[in-house]
């Protein structure tokens, strides 16, 4: 009873404890809404959130910048008022701009036309500016460690949703959700405007603007970049494909990410502190720190994608206008999960100063991904279903030169198989590549149960890892923030 009352106590579990119940709303809500929209509906839907992550993505990285000024300022509470006011007056610019995008797309270029999206236009534009306030605000709750607005933020719309399912059907539902999307924003910024830690109010000074502007633009450059390259794939499927299709491709995509959004919960709580031991530690105790994080949270995700590839089909039975979905399904979660070898290694490139080097990287994988999918789209002209393709050879070069320069800063070896071990040890990859040859031979979903008890005997050490760390957090919920 006493380590139940002290888990359940426990501000930080209470936050993941709320992420995951809002991640399996999140995943009921995907069903039922692919089914309620179909798939023409669906379509437009996922089209209105591809604008929507785009627009979240040109943030000119002024969130990232505030984030860390605050962070290392945080006993200065008048420079943190002085920092969060400037970046709200920018933010507020850079609203104007984006209103001036809506209006003159309306009037000139009519983007997005066969989704109807100027109808919508007016609601995304606001839901767009709000973001990129409660964005910069959010920053500073979870400074002042106030974890109960930031899951109400992140959990608001996805219960929103759940009531208007219920409510509306087709073309009214797709309007009730990007109402709700715009409510749910609406009603966070007035929360954080209520219950902030400090006085909000716009500043400007011209010295603090230009300091978050240069701290912010390669971490921009890097998010933005990194982001983009799964949106700019969506978005040549949205282009070159019919809206059914991309409805399709909506419904694995949502399904697909959901399996990760619990692991995201994870790493946005241990990211400062882990951030602090790569900054301060030995080379030596890096290594050693990068190797036990790594091997459980990329351990714990190949896992979780085996398992989901396998049974995937099962849901399907009760989608049945879905079921062409299936290989695309596979595809996208072998995508994905490549982006957790990732992880680490983007950090320790923050935590030596290397954002430029970083930015560099994420820029250099979105072109070669706009590359490649331009390829498979207009030249190969291959379905739907395999330009995803593209998203996963640039994830794989990405985290290869994530490896290349994490052990260069290191002083590891770095030639190519020592990297190659590091990012994907063999365990991991003998059953990637085994699912992917499944998936390619198109052969019956019974034999994905081949990949998913491959990766379990090869994995079996990495496993019991994880299993006792996770029976550490229980027993001491601040193990999760003690790495």
């Amino acid at each position: 009873m006493g380590v139940l009352k002290k888990t359940f106590s426990n501000k930080i579990l209470q936050y993941i404890f709320s992420r995951y119940a809002t991640y399996f709303i999140q995943f009921v809500n995907s069903l039922f809404i692919a089914v309620y929209l179909g798939p023409f509906y669906l379509g437009v839907w996922g089209f209105i959130n591809l604008i929507i992550q785009y627009f979240s993505q040109i943030n000119l990285g002024i969130p990232y910048a505030v984030n860390a000024i605050i962070a290392i300022n945080k006993k200065n509470e008048d420079y943190v008022i002085k920092t969060t006011g400037t970046s709200l007056t920018m933010m507020g610019v850079l609203s104007i701009v984006i209103i001036f995008f809506f209006v003159a797309n309306s009037l000139f270029f009519n983007i997005g036309e066969k989704y109807n999206l100027s109808v919508y236009a007016p609601v995304i534009a606001l839901i767009a500016v709000l973001n990129y306030f409660n964005s910069i605000i959010s920053n500073v709750f979870r400074l002042y460690g106030k974890l109960f607005e930031i899951a109400f933020n992140q959990s608001v719309f996805p219960v929103a949703i759940l009531l208007v399912i219920i409510f509306f059907k087709g073309e009214n539902l797709l309007w009730a959700l990007v109402t709700a999307n715009c409510v749910s924003y609406f009603i966070s910024f007035l929360l954080f405007i209520i219950r902030s830690p400090i006085k909000l109010r716009p500043l400007f000074n011209c010295k603090l603007a230009k300091i978050i502007q240069k701290k912010g633009w390669y971490l921009f450059v890097y998010n933005a970049s990194f982001y983009l390259i799964i949106i700019t794939t969506k978005s040549f499927i949205s282009n070159y494909y019919s809206v059914s299709e991309f409805g399709y491709f909506t419904f694995a995509f949502s399904l697909a990410n959901a399996i990760f959004l619990l692991l995201q919960s994870f790493s946005f709580i241990i990211f400062p502190k882990l951030l602090n031991r790569l900054a301060s530690a030995t080379n030596e105790r890096i290594s050693y720190l990068l190797n036990e994080v790594r091997d459980a949270y990329i351990s714990t995700s190949h896992l979780l994608v085996h398992f989901a590839i396998f049974c995937f089909p099962v849901f399907l039975l009760f989608f049945p206008k879905y079921d062409q979905t299936s290989g695309v399904f596979k595809m996208i979660a072998l995508t994905v999960v490549l982006t957790t070898n990732s992880f680490g290694y983007s950090d320790l490139l923050i935590a030596k100063g290397k954002e430029k080097l970083l930015g560099n990287l994420s820029f250099i994988a979105l072109f070669i991904n706009i590359g490649l999918a331009v390829f498979l789209c207009r030249i190969l002209k291959v379905p739907y279903s395999f330009v995803i393709f593209s998203t996963m050879i640039t994830y794989l070069i990405y985290v290869f030169l994530l490896g290349l320069w994490g052990r260069r800063i290191l002083r590891l070896s770095i030639g190519f198989l020592p990297i190659l071990k590091d990012i994907f040890p063999p365990a991991m990859l003998l059953p990637f590549l085994l699912s992917l040859g499944l998936i390619i031979c198109s052969v019956k979903d019974i034999w994905f149960i081949l990949p998913f008890l491959f990766f379990v005997v090869l994995n079996y050490g990495s496993l019991k890892k994880v299993k006792h760390i996770a029976k550490k957090i229980f027993e001491n919920p601040d193990h999760v923030i003690n790495i």
